[in-house]
């Protein structure tokens, strides 16, 4: 898959809410986001799950509002358990947020709404 079409995967997973990102794709996603000096905001979660499917409006709107600027990327790691353990992830949902770099300078457990969000944000420079 190229970059292109894993960056067109990366927004349709969002709609649809399933797995468009493999963990065996998630570092060619985040390499091309950092040559772009793109934030990233890692949702790792599952479909079905009741918090990570109310992050679903909340990723939508960071997509919208923040486009050029943040990357925002959904990992199913239940069908994907290799991208919950790459992160460290022991609790779903959780937000990994990523700098220009890709060093994460943040992370959240459970539901993150998006008026805590937001500020988080500004105050990293986004």
């Amino acid at each position: 898959m190229g970059i292109r079409s894993m960056v067109i995967a990366v927004f349709l997973c969002i709609g649809a809410l399933s797995s468009c990102i493999r963990a065996s794709d998630i570092d060619e996603v985040l390499n091309n986001a950092k040559k772009e000096g793109r934030f990233v905001m890692l949702e790792l979660g599952s479909v079905g799950c009741i918090p990570c499917e109310q992050m679903k409006p909340v990723m939508e709107k960071l997509q919208k509002n923040y486009n050029r600027k943040l990357e925002v990327i959904f990992v199913d790691v239940r069908k994907d358990m290799a991208g919950g353990r790459k992160f460290g992830v022991t609790m779903i949902p959780t937000q990994i947020f990523l700098d220009r770099n890709g060093k994460e300078f943040h992370r959240h457990m459970g539901f993150y709404a998006y008026e805590d969000i937001e500020p988080m944000l500004k105050k990293a420079g986004i």
